[in-house]
């Protein structure tokens, strides 16, 4: 018997298969997510539908390839939101956890999100799913006959089984905002000081449960939030620290019950259980917008250089930067999207001298900027509760030795690589094994 995880990520969507009895990964599938719609640089939306059917393609290919499939998980980036009707139809595309319209100014000085957050008291930034309805709300921009607002992975998971009334996991509910975490529900009266009403927002389970079966009678359980499952498929231990870098960064560790630390947040995870981490905005992404610079300083000289070439020549150069020690290096703080917390902050580069404004010091640069500022919020963990491993994992990490040794030369401690690939769509895929 085989179990299938999807995960839909910002930049990518994966699949992947696991065996049942021997917990052995199958196989893997990767595809590029290139469904982001143009428009102005704040808009972060993507195509709903395409992504609903780069998942049935994928779901396809398994399912035609091993015919003892017994359950499908699906997981996906956090935070963002689709509108649906009363029969569970799409209505809108996708607004990512990277819409920038929280950060718009609203009124008297202040952003929606910053309106938003002083109106109910939770902290409400850009992207979460809930500011960007309250800006299409305040906007007029809430399509005709929308109902409900569900995750990406929500509604890829209803569609696959026919559900017409969404329910949203916890993790993927608190992702969105104003959560009240002691009571593990949407704060229906904070809400409305703000004039939104909580009935757009679906029924929330706090038990990982089967929601239906697909037309050919494969069981699909309910969607979880990224950071989740990612961590259940990577964690041995509750005691286990989490270093994930994809497009963005986090840093976990496994709690019995909330928690409040300054600086760092608080998630529902599987099991009745919680996450404390550190969130970074700009992982991976940071060393996309570094190869994006690289590459138009080429094309200024009339050389055409691909992402994929320019990535292997920044981790040479990188690698020999760090073999050379060539001067104190550079200091670079990658808060090219500012933080959660405070966005108007933003990156920067310095330490510079004459000898060390070098492609390979500033490579390397951004690798420990990433990593630094997932340390910050690591020694703000309860120092009793990270004895464990330290996993990592992502793309970023797994296909980047240095950027590896980079972790461990700033955390001073031993990393490990988890078993599997594609952590996230892996977790799920072990998730529903636990269900079924």
């Amino acid at each position: 018997m085989k179990t299938l995880g999807i995960d839909i990520g910002t930049t990518s969507i994966s699949g992947t298969i696991i065996d049942v009895l021997s917990g052995e990964q199958l196989d893997t599938k990767t595809t590029l997510n290139r469904t982001k719609i143009a428009g102005q640089p704040w808009r972060g939306e993507q195509d709903a539908e395409q992504i609903f059917r780069i998942c049935q393609t994928i779901i396809t290919e398994y399912t035609q390839r091993w015919e003892d499939i017994i359950g499908i998980g699906i997981t996906g980036q956090m935070h963002g939101i689709v509108y649906l009707d009363e029969e569970g139809n799409l209505l809108s595309p996708l607004y990512t956890w990277e819409d920038g319209r929280g950060n718009l100014e609203y009124k008297d000085g202040m952003s929606y999100a910053k309106f938003l957050s002083r109106e109910t008291g939770y902290p409400m930034p850009t992207g979460f799913g809930l500011t960007t309805h309250f800006y299409n709300q305040i906007n007029g921009n809430v399509p005709q006959g929308a109902c409900k607002i569900v995750t990406i992975m929500d509604f890829v998971a209803m569609r696959l089984c026919g559900r017409h009334e969404p329910v949203m996991h916890v993790s993927n509910a608190a992702s969105l905002g104003c959560f009240d975490l002691s009571e593990n529900r949407f704060d229906s009266v904070a809400l409305a000081r703000a004039g939104i009403d909580s009935e757009i927002l679906p029924d929330i389970s706090e038990k990982e449960i089967v929601i239906g079966q697909t037309e050919t009678g494969i069981t699909v359980v309910i969607a979880i939030g990224d950071n989740q499952a990612g961590i259940f498929g990577v964690a041995d231990d509750d005691n286990d620290v989490v270093v994930n870098i994809g497009t963005s960064s986090q840093i976990s560790i496994i709690c019995s019950k909330p928690e409040e630390v300054a600086d760092l947040e608080c998630r529902p995870y599987v099991g009745g259980k919680y996450l404390l981490l550190g969130a970074g905005l700009c992982g991976g992404s940071s060393f996309d917008l570094l190869n994006d610079f690289f590459c138009q300083i080429c094309s200024m000289a009339s050389a055409k250089v691909s992402k994929e070439q320019m990535f292997s020549l920044m981790m040479e150069a990188a690698e020999q930067a760090y073999k050379d020690k060539d001067g104190d290096g550079l200091r670079v703080h990658t808060l090219f999207r500012g933080k959660r917390n405070s966005p108007g902050i933003s990156g920067s580069i310095g330490n510079i001298n004459m000898s060390n404004l070098t492609p390979g010091n500033l490579t390397l640069g951004f690798y420990k900027g990433v990593c630094e500022e997932l340390y910050e919020a690591y020694q703000k963990m309860p120092a009793e509760r990270t004895g464990g491993k330290l996993f990592l994992y992502g793309n970023a990490l797994r296909k980047n030795s240095l950027l590896q040794t980079v972790c461990r030369d700033i955390f001073s401690r031993d990393v490990f690589l988890p078993k599997w690939k594609e952590e996230a769509a892996a977790g799920t895929a072990k998730l529903v094994n636990n269900v079924v």
